[in-house]
């Protein structure tokens, strides 16, 4: 246990005791109020799409009786209660069937396949299924009696697709600190009045950036408002927390036991950012009273490293191949802690299944650069060394494994499959720099984890808070935002999220792709540069790289509102920044947002973003692998003809 958990829990266990001894200590809002009845409230969660966990959203079923194995994440403290999605592109079956099983083997549904209509949708009652270690293992089988069981024959084909999962932990109204963060939410408000000083300015951003952690990959809003938005914010998949500048420190939750619950947390000046840090992890959980106190707290040094095993991001993969198959993997730039990087050299060790007398290959590419390529055969082991090159860097780097497997036999059963392990004791090593295409794909890489935040006027605070909860939801690492002067942040050498309006902007030495002259005229840089007469206002968010760091500017002509719509924008894009290409984004006074690259981010087609699940570019895949299988069917038919002749 660290030095900071031990002050911490320490602290929280004290608390009772000593507001049992000198009651009159206790902050003046934490009277214990009346017994109050929990209220229930009827919402129904949302569904979230599996590419907002990581995961792609569609993929294909080839082969009566042969499971295919998709892992769902599923946060701390919910549970997986619902699977819906669209089946369809059938070909090559008659009536039948897609069993769907948990890890355990526990049929907890079945998708009829659609005869007559060319896709239906279904659900699938998730409420049963087994969740370990933090996933639920859900394996798809395709009942089809009347399909043969080889490859001379065409398999049975159907594809799953806009697949979603609905989670519930139960979310009551909170009776105490522990209770008020349940294991689903919508929204979480963080308020801290119109003219929020430096610290409570720290301390909404740190407070943004650790709970973004916590909830990953449940994409929660979390969000600084400087005023209460109408109608009022309460509710009980909304949660509403005041920072509070005042000469007591502590954490107290007011009016509890009701879908009104907020909690106060409160201290002067830094005081206040200490008491942040109680949200650091999950060990808020230990504060179940009314109220706790953080006495003392230090952010632990940034470990930072070049070189990592697989084992240590978190990413591996293994398939069961016959024909060809996709496996996915990759890594999060940020989860070594260098800030960007210019290029990676990753060292691949995998295990497969012997092949003997069969033909079996691998091919390695990160989108669609072919980088490495090696034939398995009867050794079982693949160690195979290539580059990732600047160009195909993005903040999380997608590898794609193409692997290739026709047997010997003429007409080999669906079960005569290769299997292939990655071993995760491969490892990546990383070069630091900036060399690379830039722009939107190199968020959040250029903002890991220790970056620097300016605001030109305090109210804009809540800008900056939309932008690291949105960097958040991208990387496994939190974010460490800190608040600086203007000057002091735009002269630093670390990564900068700056908020000004443009004539503070125009007064930096920094050069942004789209720079607004007036509330109607902007200089727009590049190949051509070119001042424009829009004859409206712009909302900007734009990426871009100043002296080797990268920089995320935000600035509003004449309409800060735009600015708003460049975030919604990004919201609902499947994979939030990774969607974008270019550097520039701007909502124009219609109202209409549009992506531009005018000086970086746009030299190569654009990468997908994985997530923990690294399969985010299956679809790229979608119908490739059956054709494959149905195309070795074909080989194989056509060498036993052969050999008649």
């Amino acid at each position: 246990m660290s030095s900071l958990t031990r002050r911490v829990a320490a602290a929280l266990v004290a608390a009772p005791l000593f507001a049992v001894a000198t009651p009159a200590a206790l902050p003046p809002a934490a009277a214990q109020p009346d017994p109050v009845i929990a209220e229930v409230d009827p919402a129904i969660p949302p569904s979230i799409g599996w590419s907002l966990l990581g995961m792609s959203d569609r993929f294909d079923i080839i082969g009566a009786n042969i499971p295919v194995d998709q892992v769902v994440p599923v946060p701390n403290g919910v549970q997986p209660t619902l699977l819906t999605g669209q089946i369809g592109s059938v070909a090559n079956i008659g009536a039948g069937r897609v069993d769907v099983l948990d890890g355990r083997g526990v049929v907890l549904g079945s998708i009829p396949v659609p005869t007559d209509v060319p896709a239906l949708p279904f659900e699938i009652d998730l409420s049963a299924a087994a969740v370990v270690d933090g996933q639920a293992k859900l394996t798809f089988v395709l009942r089809d009696w009347a399909q043969p069981g080889d490859v001379c024959n065409p398999p049975g084909v159907l594809t799953l697709s806009q697949l979603a999962t609905r989670f519930s932990g139960g979310v009551p109204a909170p009776v105490n600190v522990a209770e008020f963060l349940p294991g689903y939410l919508d929204e979480i408000l963080i308020h801290v009045g119109p003219e929020p000083t430096v610290d409570q300015q720290q301390a909404a951003l740190d407070l943004v950036a650790e709970l973004t952690r916590i909830y990953r990959p449940i994409p929660v809003r979390i969000g600084v408002v400087t005023g209460w938005p109408e109608p009022a914010p309460f509710g009980l998949t909304r949660r509403v927390i005041d920072l509070r500048v005042a000469d007591r420190p502590g954490i107290v939750l007011e009016q509890p036991g009701t879908k009104n619950a907020t909690l106060v947390i409160s201290g002067p000046g830094p005081r206040l950012v200490e008491q942040v840090r109680l949200f650091a992890d999950r060990r808020y959980k230990m504060a179940q009273n009314h109220w706790a106190t953080t006495l003392s707290a230090a952010d632990a040094p940034v470990v930072t490293s070049t070189l990592k095993r697989f084992g240590e991001l978190g990413i591996g993969g293994q398939a069961s191949v016959l024909g060809t198959h996709v496996l996915y993997t990759g890594f999060d730039v940020a989860a070594f802690g260098v800030g960007p990087i210019s290029g990676a050299k990753v060292h691949l060790l995998a295990n497969h299944t012997p092949v003997v007398g069969g033909e079996a290959s691998l091919l390695v590419r990160v989108g669609s650069s072919v980088l490495a390529s090696q034939p398995l055969g009867e050794s079982g082991t693949v160690d195979l060394t290539f580059d990732v090159p600047a160009e195909a860097i993005t903040s999380n780097v997608g590898i794609a494994l193409e692997l290739r497997y026709i047997p010997r036999q003429q007409c080999s059963p669906y079960a005569d499959r290769m299997t292939f392990v990655v071993d995760p004791t491969s490892t990546v090593d990383v070069t630091p720099g900036t060399v690379n295409r830039g722009g939107f794909p190199a968020l959040p890489m250029g903002f890991a984890p220790d970056f620097a935040v300016a605001v030109d006027q305090p109210d804009r605070i809540r800008f900056a808070a939309q932008a690291v909860n949105l960097l958040g939801q991208q990387t496994t690492v939190t974010l460490r935002p800190r608040v600086r002067p203007l000057d002091e942040a735009v002269a630093s050498e670390t990564g900068l999220l700056l908020v000004a309006d443009p004539d503070t902007l125009r007064g930096t030495d920094l050069a942004p792709p789209v720079l607004p002259e007036s509330p109607e005229t902007s200089d727009i840089n590049g190949p051509v540069q070119t001042t424009v007469d829009l004859a409206g206002p712009l909302g900007l968010v734009q990426a871009f790289t100043d002296h080797r760091r990268s920089v995320l500017a935000i600035t509003g002509s004449g309409d800060w509102t735009l600015v708003d719509a460049d975030f919604d924008y990004i919201r609902r894009l499947p994979d939030r920044w990774a969607s974008l290409t270019g550097d520039v984004l701007a909502t124009g006074i219609a109202g209409q947002t549009v992506n531009l690259a005018v000086v970086e981010g746009g030299t190569m087609a654009h990468q997908p973003n994985p997530g923990p699940g690294w399969q985010r570019w299956a679809w790229l895949s979608a119908g490739l692998t059956a054709a494959a299988v149905v195309a070795a069917g074909a080989v194989l038919l056509q060498r036993r003809r052969t050999a008649k002749d």
